[in-house]
């Protein structure tokens, strides 16, 4: 490794530091001058911060690496990185490997937290990596491999749009599951847009970063692309909440439930009443729900005028339920049949029966799920032609 001249960087209380861990270069630095060994006082470990060699267009490490085990002494060019988020691990992973080729150290890089998943990606590209919550992979090829899991991360992060898997936000991630690629962020807007939602153009720059950090999606010049349809579906069910009600009324039909729909949404642009997710399994499904029906709608009031005599709003005998709530995330791609009837998505019929307690219920949802998997792969193979 080239001699480079050290710099020095002020110590900062550990104690002065927040809990969660402050996103800048030089709070890393600092928190590096308390970096013990993860795998003992056999292995010794010892770090230096280097001056940056601007002659190189900032092609630089961070840090001189000496490790020493067992009568051996290895040299590294290490490089930090401030997030945990997978894709930022594989970048820096990659740059390292270009940057420690040209000093003449083997690449390592530093980071706040390294998962297990990120500590087998370093093992898969030969490229040691320590962390500052106790875990580490130390590769020196045909010589020497140290590794160490399992650690909790001491170093838990708030990044930004932490729920874009839940409510309003969703809609950016759940459009992928309707289209796989798109050619551009403006885009995105046009297919929810069509879809029937709305989202701000800063919305979708939000989650499209949370989304490429999580490896969900990938980006470039020519595409916004679906990298895991499961994964996605398995975060938008970890973080789904349900529409949350402003009121709930129950009624008696006067007729077939299909009156309902055509009196609600005579002559409306975007459908005002709309079978719930759980009430929409039928569509997708095999199954079919034996309770009675549950529609969403806007306003109670307005539907009630439209309705009629349609049905009555009475407990006794009823036979139908209408939810009334201001959340527009669960009309996002909602599907109307030929006779009238409005379907929830496949998406949020899967995401509400998966959260349902009914064992026939998350059966169903498997049913819907591959229905979704299907549909995704023939749009990715749409996109390919």
């Amino acid at each position: 490794m080239k001699n480079l001249p050290e710099r020095s960087w002020p110590i900062q209380n550990m104690n002065d530091l927040d809990s969660g861990l402050k996103s800048t270069e030089e709070s890393m630095l600092n928190m590096v001058q308390g970096f013990t060994s993860p795998f003992g006082p056999e292995v010794e470990i010892n770090i230096k911060a280097l001056e940056p060699d601007r002659s190189r267009l900032g092609l630089s490490i961070d840090f001189g690496v000496e490790v020493r085990w067992a009568g051996q002494s290895f040299e590294f060019a290490a490089e930090m990185v401030s997030s945990n988020a997978p894709r930022m691990i594989e970048n820096t992973i990659r740059r390292t490997m270009q940057r420690a080729s040209r000093y003449g150290g083997l690449p390592m890089i530093i980071a706040p937290y390294l998962s297990e998943r990120n500590i087998a990606l370093l093992e898969q590209y030969a490229v040691s990596g320590l962390d500052l919550s106790g875990n580490g992979l130390v590769i020196v090829p045909g010589r020497m491999l140290l590794k160490r899991t399992g650690q909790r991360n001491v170093y838990p992060q708030s990044q930004p749009a932490k729920f874009i898997y839940r409510g309003a936000t969703s809609q950016v991630p759940r459009v992928f599951l309707r289209r796989a690629e798109y050619p551009s962020v403006g885009e995105i807007r046009v297919e929810i847009g069509a879809a029937g939602g709305r989202v701000a153009p800063s919305t979708v720059s939000k989650a499209l970063a949370r989304m490429t950090d999580d490896l969900v999606v990938e980006r470039d010049k020519r595409f916004v692309r679906l990298l895991q349809p499961d994964k996605l579906l398995d975060l938008l069910a970890k973080n789904f909440t349900p529409p949350k009600p402003t009121r709930v009324i129950q009624a008696k039909l006067n007729g077939p439930l299909l009156e309902v729909f055509l009196r609600a949404n005579r002559g409306a642009r975007k459908p005002r009443v709309m079978l719930s997710g759980e009430s929409s399994q039928s569509r997708y499904s095999a199954g079919m729900r034996a309770d009675n029906p549950v529609l969403y709608c806007a306003d109670l009031y307005e539907l009630s005028e439209r309705l009629d005599d349609a049905c009555q709003f009475t407990d006794r005998f009823a036979d139908i339920t209408f939810v009334e709530t201001r959340d527009a995330t669960p009309w996002l791609d909602a599907r109307t049949d030929e006779s009238g009837i409005v379907y929830a998505s496949p998406v949020q019929t899967y995401l509400e029966l998966s959260a349902s307690g009914d064992k026939r219920d998350r059966e169903i949802a498997e049913q819907v799920r591959d229905l979704i998997m299907r549909e995704v792969d023939e749009s990715a193979r749409g996109g390919d032609q």
